[in-house]
């Protein structure tokens, strides 16, 4: 996921810079760092050497990392992995999404729920409209994939968009074809509203829309959880 992060550097006493990080796009992300063979001068949140999968950058709010002698080092020696959308977020069940698709009857789930996870696979021709299942931000969009096959090597090459809902989850609609994409990150959107149109990009053997809710999980990992689509007429 394309998050631009900021790094910032403050000096707090001789010899030494606080280092700070922040990102452009404003939507919550969940932190993993990789710290590899620096030591810091200074540790206030505690960063050693090693995963450090609880920090959390929500809007404009910084991070302090620690303050070292050498920025450059520093930047040199930390890998950076997020989650996008609030950890562990609840799922408001009484939400009812609408059907990505319209009328739905005419796209066919050809794969649904199962084996603990949560997602449908409606099957529609390439071209198809796209339409939120519920309001949110989107926080997140590829639309330049050109290639799709059943084997996950495509995996990487999904056009999707990411949608951030009010309880903290994310609505994610993927295999959607190149230049695929009419909303931009930060936008706000509501229910129903067209986002994209649908393909066969990525992982996909066939043409068809995948969608899902997830809550974000530490390191880089995230949860389905199950969901309801309103029944609407033909």
């Amino acid at each position: 996921m394309p998050i631009d992060f900021v790094s910032a550097f403050q000096r707090p006493r001789m010899g030494s810079m606080k280092s700070m990080l922040s990102e452009r796009c404003h939507c919550p992300l969940c932190l993993l760092f990789r710290q590899v063979g620096l030591r810091l001068l200074y540790q206030p949140v505690g960063l050693r050497p090693g995963r450090h999968p609880a920090y959390f950058l929500n809007d404009d709010d910084p991070i302090l990392m620690g303050v070292v002698k050498s920025p450059r080092r520093f930047w040199h020696s930390m890998k950076v992995s997020w989650t996008s959308g609030v950890l562990n977020a609840v799922h408001n069940d009484e939400v009812i999404y609408l059907p990505p698709l319209r009328p739905a009857s005419n796209y066919p789930v050809v794969q649904g729920f199962g084996g603990g996870c949560y997602a449908l696979d409606f099957a529609a021709p390439v071209g198809t409209p796209v339409f939120a299942a519920r309001d949110g931000v989107v926080i997140d969009t590829k639309d330049d994939g050109q290639l799709g096959g059943a084997s996950k090597r495509f995996a990487k090459h999904a056009n999707f968009v990411a949608i951030l809902h009010d309880d903290g989850t994310t609505g994610e609609y993927y295999h959607l074809k190149y230049k695929g994409v009419v909303v931009t990150r930060e936008q706000k959107v509501k229910a129903g509203e067209l986002i994209g149109y649908s393909g066969n990009t990525g992982f996909s053997s066939l043409p068809h829309l995948h969608f899902a809710v997830y809550t974000a999980k530490y390191e880089g990992k995230y949860m389905s959880v199950p969901f309801a689509l309103k029944n609407e007429p033909n």
